[in-house]
């Protein structure tokens, strides 16, 4: 059992930085529901009159004053600095909350604001017209708690998840419920995209993120596992491909519910030429310059993730691949190498090669669509999201030692272990149901499995023809669909291999290890 301490002035420190960053976040957010123009994408400008509202003088003077003098103070004393920041945040959230209410009281009164800024021009498909003082005064209550939990870490006292909370949470984990939860909140994702694609609960969503992973690093195992250099940028890659997959849905659901209406795609909208001289070479050169700095002060904060020189003798435990192999590494749990490092990467990038060619709907070129490509939306975000980013995942953070699976916060014992009694599905076919033990001949100890095999990508496509693809082999072909129904079936293996493993401790469907052939 570990007995680190899950607190120590280095760590309140951390916290109280990060909550007051997550204040300041929600803080710019109340002022810019309180003052900007909130005009969605597509949605049109003409019903908006001057702007007849703006933040106040002295209050934009006044946060600009506690700003400036906390990010000069970062390099004196760093604690008055904070102190600088959480009073002009406070002052920002509270202020711009209370003209919210006071402009829309002014607008319940006064016609002459009614084509003001108070007006706000949703995107079609998205929602309705929001409430600015309701909006902006959650987002400042917000704002308020992550800087009320910021100041008790700065001031010292000492407060963490619960223990309860822990547990429960590590008695639920499990590769299992790992992989259900994100098939789940995938399929969920897609049938309430148009909930999803919504910017309020999106701005909900990652405001809860950052409450559970700010109480999480209460926990020191959590913390030790998350704050490894080589782990730090996994955390980045979680919020990055959350937001890029959040971009491309919203502009998908905003496309499909114009289009419906007979109105143009936000890509016809906007302007289809744009000069390289100077538009992209500026834009370039202001990347290039923003990544070198971005990369400098990485590289001073966190050290390089290098171990010990190579040693035949010892080897560290657990033994991960790059992060980005770390998908193929647990695909190793489920099949045989041969299948897991040679077969199923090839035709990944067969499938993506063929693609192209096989897909035979224009439809959604140029623009973002989800109504008009749902079968090539979702097989793709599924095979991406769920059966690489997950697993990437799940092998980072919640394999441990030996490739147990660990809860988020278990201390990674290089003891523990997990009996598991694997058995093939001959052992179960002859063993178990037949009572009998295994022919020797090879074929017919095998024969379920291989039956099973052939049946599997025999009959499937058949299936899949007289439900799913008639109307797609009319119009592209069988030679077409013959790839596409095999890429689809391998894809497939994947997850229901997982579940047999799961469910039934199944290793191999047909295992012939006297000629290393095992499926």
């Amino acid at each position: 059992m570990n007995h680190h301490p899950d607190l120590t002035p280095g760590v309140m420190a951390a916290l109280s930085w990060f909550y007051l960053f997550s204040s300041i976040l929600n803080a710019c957010a109340s002022a810019y529901i309180s003052y900007g123009e909130l005009v969605s994408e597509g949605a049109s400008r003409d019903d908006l009159g001057p702007k007849t509202i703006s933040m106040p003088a002295w209050l934009r003077t006044s946060t600009w004053v506690f700003y400036g003098f906390g990010g000069l103070f970062l390099l004196i004393n760093i604690q008055i600095a904070y102190w600088l920041l959480a009073a002009g945040t406070v002052l920002l959230a509270i202020f711009s909350t209370a003209d919210a209410a006071l402009f829309a009281e002014h607008e319940s009164h006064d016609t002459g604001l009614k084509a003001s800024l108070n007006r706000h021009q949703p995107a079609i498909g998205i929602g309705g017209p929001l409430s600015r003082p309701i909006i902006s005064a959650i987002w400042s209550f917000v704002a308020m708690i992550f800087a009320a939990m910021g100041m008790t870490y700065a001031l010292g006292a000492e407060y963490a998840m619960p223990q309860l909370f822990r547990n429960a949470i590590d008695n639920a984990s499990g590769a299992t419920s790992f992989f259900t939860i994100s098939t789940l909140a995938f399929i969920a994702m897609i049938v309430y995209r148009k909930l999803v694609a919504n910017g309020i609960l999106a701005w909900a969503a990652l405001n809860f993120s950052f409450l559970f992973f700010g109480l999480s690093l209460t926990d020191y195992d959590f913390r030790d596992i998350v704050t490894k250099p080589d782990n730090v940028p996994i955390i980045g890659l979680i919020y990055l491909v959350a937001y890029f997959t959040w971009i491309g849905l919203r502009r998908a659901v905003i496309n499909d519910a114009r289009m419906a209406k007979g109105l143009p795609n936000l890509e016809e909208l906007g302007s289809e030429k744009t000069l390289t001289w100077p538009d992209l070479v500026y834009t370039e050169l202001i990347a290039v310059v923003i990544g070198t700095v971005f990369l400098i002060v990485w590289s001073i904060l966190l050290q390089a993730p290098l171990e010990q020189p190579a040693s035949s003798t010892q080897a560290p435990n657990p033994s991960k691949a790059p992060w980005y192999f770390l998908g193929l590494q647990e695909m190793l749990v489920y099949f045989d190498p041969w299948m897991a490092g040679v077969v199923l990467p090839t035709f990944i990038v067969i499938g993506m090669m063929a693609m192209p060619y096989i897909d035979t709907n224009k439809a959604g070129n140029g623009y973002y669509t989800i109504r008009q490509r749902m079968f090539a939306y979702s097989t793709f975000q599924y095979g991406f999201l769920v059966l690489w980013v997950v697993l990437i995942l799940l092998g980072t953070f919640l394999r441990g030692p030996n490739w147990n699976f660990f809860g988020p916060y278990e201390y990674w014992d290089l003891h523990k272990l997990e009996p598991l009694n694997n058995v093939n599905l001959s052992d179960i076919f002859w063993i178990q149901w037949l009572r009998q033990s295994r022919p020797s001949a090879i074929l017919i100890r095998e024969a379920p499995g291989i039956f099973l095999t052939m049946g599997y990508f025999a009959v499937l496509p058949g299936l899949m023809y007289a439900v799913f693809f008639k109307k797609y082999v009319m119009e592209s072909g069988f030679i077409r669909y013959s790839v596409l129904a095999m890429l689809l079936l391998f894809m497939a293996s994947l997850p229901i291999k997982m579940v047999l493993r799961w469910t039934i401790n199944l290793k191999y469907i047909v295992a012939i290890p006297e000629y290393f052939f095992n499926i």
